[in-house]
């Protein structure tokens, strides 16, 4: 193992916000993107929330401001994953 020479440049990272830029989530919306996805993600492999899907065969429910279905909830899957990538576009 070889000591790093002098003419090797080390780069650091300083902060959330500098470990967010070599991770490529530089920008708000992309940040924003990240968060939403996995929020959805946990959200659907938890079944959460369960007013949103269907009991028979665990299809997601309709939105009613959109549907006419007998069925369609106000309690939409997107609800909270849409918040969370709002807040994380608007405060990061």
């Amino acid at each position: 193992m070889q000591a790093p020479s002098a003419g090797v440049a080390v780069e650091t990272v300083d902060g959330v916000r500098g470990m967010l830029v070599k991770m490529g989530l530089a920008q708000p919306s992309s940040r924003a993107f990240v968060a939403g996805v996995t929020a959805a993600g946990l959200l659907y492999i938890a079944g959460k929330p369960n007013a949103a899907f269907r009991e028979e065969d665990g299809s997601m429910k309709p939105f009613s401001l959109i549907s006419s279905e007998l069925d369609a909830t106000t309690t939409h899957f997107l609800l909270l994953p849409s918040a969370v990538a709002i807040a994380a576009f608007l405060f990061t």
